[in-house]
Formats: C-alpha cells, sequence, structure tokens
C-alpha cells in the first residue's frame, strides 16, 4: 500500500468509516466459507427429508415417520441458519460502512497479567513452540495481532491509541495513533 492509500484509508477510518479497500478484511475467507456451509446447510435441510419421505414412505404418511425424515433436518437447518445470521451482520457491516472507534491510553502489559480494567491493551502469550503471541484488548474483546497484517508494528504503547472495529460483528480494523 502507497502513502497516499495509508492517508485516504486513515482520513476515513477517522471519519468513522470503512474504506472500499477494507471490506476485503470483513468479508474474507471465513465470511465466504460460512456463507457457502449456510447454502449448503439450507439445501441439505430441505433435500433431506423429502427424499426420504418419497422413498422409505410413498404415499401413506403416518405421523411418526413424519418425525422421523425431519428429526436429522432440524439440527443442519439450525446451523444453516446460524450462519446465515452471522454472514447477515457481515454484509451488514460492509453495506453500512461504519465504524466504532474506542480511544484510550494503550497499556503494554507484556507476558503479565492486566490487574484491572483498561481501555486498550497489550498482551504477549508463548505458544506451545514458544512463540510470542501478541494481543490486543479493546472493548471487552480480545484480539489476535498477526504479524503479516503490520497492525502491532503501528500500535505504540503508553500513549493514546484508537481502535476502529466494525459495530456488530466486532472485528479488528485499524489501530491508529490518537
Amino acid at each position: 500500500m502507497t502513502t497516499a492509500e495509508r492517508a485516504e484509508v486513515e482520513l476515513a477510518n477517522r471519519q468513522g468509516r470503512l474504506h472500499p479497500s477494507q471490506r476485503g478484511q470483513v468479508l474474507d475467507g471465513t465470511f465466504w466459507l460460512a456463507a457457502v456451509l449456510a447454502a449448503a446447510g439450507l439445501v441439505t435441510a430441505v433435500a433431506l427429508p423429502v427424499t426420504s419421505l418419497e422413498t422409505r414412505f410413498g404415499a401413506g404418511l403416518a405421523a411418526a415417520s413424519l418425525v422421523a425424515a425431519l428429526g436429522p433436518a432440524v439440527p443442519i437447518l439450525a446451523l444453516a441458519c446460524w450462519l446465515a445470521f452471522v454472514c447477515g451482520r457481515r454484509l451488514a457491516d460492509v453495506r453500512e460502512g461504519r465504524l466504532v472507534a474506542i480511544t484510550g491510553w494503550t497499556h503494554d502489559f507484556g507476558r503479565q497479567r492486566p490487574d484491572r480494567a483498561y481501555p486498550i491493551v497489550l498482551r504477549t502469550r508463548l505458544s506451545k513452540g514458544l512463540n510470542e503471541q501478541y494481543f490486543l484488548v479493546a472493548g471487552g474483546k480480545e484480539f489476535r495481532l498477526y504479524r503479516l497484517s503490520g497492525l502491532r508494528e503501528r500500535i505504540q504503547a503508553e500513549r493514546n491509541n484508537t481502535v476502529y472495529l466494525t459495530p456488530r460483528s466486532k472485528l479488528l480494523i485499524n489501530v491508529l495513533p490518537a
């Protein structure tokens, strides 16, 4: 990303808007996987009872056989509805394009646990392979900061920062010095 593009993105975020180049952060691979699974679950929840009723029971259908045919479809339909709800929240975040800003003093605790609640907290944990993993806690939610995202390098500890989140799905979009 060039300096001019980064300045444009930061200006949009400071105005509380999601920049069009950041839509990919909301509609990422997780979104598309959930969308495909929701569609497949809906098709399966409809097709499973229909094929089961036609082949197994024929025209004479009793009440017990209806329950037996619908039994496997209900959990699949519930899961598909939940995945569709999650996808709908992300789509609404992109459609509205608003961001929630959390501004406050950023405390870097390293590997220690915070003694109380702070607006923005940086933490470090050791994983099983003894690699350090960085986390940001803001708005009551913990976000993992991946090395490839570049957010960890932009956060300046022990000063005021502003964290930008999507309002519905609570995804970390950007962190800027306040």
